[in-house]
């Protein structure tokens, strides 16, 4: 029998029918920044079962501020390894979920080379991998309260004998905060079956995800671990297959050629730091060619150049367009009606052994809703509450009793 599925959504200040573009005359581009509407958003994807979102942008900052508009909803907060010490993370970790009753997640993002200098962390990609391994081994002990000493290659840690017992203790997640995360070189699947809780990636076709998921799960066999698979998408759900074809042309429509050629070559040239704009890509991939060739001549690609599997459309998105270089399935959306999209996480599910789905749809609340209304109705969903675990105020050991956050109150009550 499949595990009940977990449906995430964003939440993002970057909002709009098609956010990826400034306001235009008819008001359909990006809104304003409004942490009203965010906190409209996380209430309202509570209220409809999402288990939970995640955040970008100041992503510790806002899930603060949304704990109260919410109750189950959980949070997953990238964070990017040694740039915050890893006691100092166990602590804030301990303390948001003391606050808001067990409901954070961790996105480890590996980052890039532009990206992790800003932040003082000089390693190259493969050796960030190696060192997120160390720091994450870390963090998971010193959570769960573990506080011995550790002396590394990249992380360093010279033990507590006293005072901890003082900290914010409170309901903790057991045995400790789940840390998902990405990565598609070898050093990345090997990093994500030695530390990652859940493995994400783009969706793509299934018969390119299969031999990346196999890979991760044999990682994590070699380390005597399991791991949870996930995928972030689009989707693009309405009544009839026709309206939701025809939004996904809307949206590709309102976006516009030359808009799509800036953001490709802003891209590779900007935060990629590549050689070339448009004029240097080619692909063996006849589909993604096609994709190429319409956008040099100023052509917006056809749908058959954008369908990659039944349902599955490479189309625009804030982080990714039309997926022109094949980089495992960026902007891939799930379009179809509710039985459609139902179909193809199901089949995701049972082929590939996918639980998590990190969806997403502009403008946030209107199409979390849409999503909630039409497709939700046609899948088995996890709708658990955070399950804690009651620590001792009197000393700093874990205690076995289990303790639930029900919907009826915001205070731990011991099951």
């Amino acid at each position: 029998m499949s595990n009940p599925l977990r449906i995430l959504w964003y939440i993002n200040a970057n909002d709009g029918r098609y956010p990826w573009k400034s306001p235009d005359p008819r008001g359909e581009g990006r809104y304003a920044p409004d942490s009203h509407r965010l906190r409209r958003l996380a209430s309202t994807l509570d209220r409809l079962g999402y288990y939970g979102a995640l955040l970008t942008g100041t992503p510790w900052i806002t899930a603060t501020s949304l704990i109260p508009f919410s109750e189950r909803l959980r949070f997953l907060i990238p964070v990017y390894p040694n740039v915050i010490p890893p006691l100092l993370l166990a602590e804030q970790a301990r303390a948001f979920d003391w606050f808001s009753g067990g409901r954070l997640l961790f996105n480890q993002v590996n980052g890039t080379d532009s990206v992790l200098v800003q932040y003082d962390v000089n390693l190259d990609k493969e050796e960030r991998y190696r060192a997120s391994a160390e720091y994450w081994t870390l963090f998971k002990r010193l959570y769960a309260g573990d506080l011995s000493p550790h002396h590394g290659k990249h992380v360093n840690f010279p033990g507590i004998t006293e005072g901890w017992a003082e900290r914010p203790l409170g309901p903790i997640q057991s045995p400790h905060t789940p840390v998902w995360g990405s990565g598609g070189v070898s050093a990345g699947i090997d990093h994500a079956g030695e530390v990652l809780d859940t493995y994400l990636t783009y969706l793509h076709h299934p018969d390119k995800l299969k031999p990346q998921i196999d890979a991760v799960r044999a990682s994590a066999a070699r380390h005597g671990r399991q791991v949870g698979i996930g995928v972030l998408a689009g989707v693009i759900v309405r009544e009839t297959e026709e309206e939701a074809w025809a939004h996904a042309q809307w949206l590709l429509d309102r976006t516009g050629v030359d808009s799509i050629v800036r953001t490709i070559e802003g891209r590779r040239r900007g935060r990629e730091n590549l050689e070339g704009g448009l004029e240097s890509l080619s692909s063996d991939d006849p589909q993604i060619q096609a994709r190429i060739d319409a956008l040099r001549a100023g052509r917006l690609p056809r749908r058959e150049d954008l369908e990659i599997y039944p349902n599955l459309w490479s189309g625009v998105i804030n982080w990714a367009t039309l997926d022109v270089e094949g980089r495992q399935g960026r902007g891939t959306y799930i379009v179809g009606n509710p039985k459609q999209v139902a179909d193809r996480i199901h089949e995701l599910q049972d082929r590939l052994g996918i639980d998590n789905f990190i969806l997403c749809g502009y403008p946030l609340i209107g199409e979390a809703e849409i999503t909630a209304e039409l497709l939700f109705p046609h899948l088995k969903l996890d709708t658990s509450a955070p399950v804690l675990t009651d620590y001792s105020e009197s000393a700093p050991t874990r205690s076995t009793r289990p303790v639930v956050a029900t919907a009826a109150t915001r205070d731990p009550v011991p099951a």
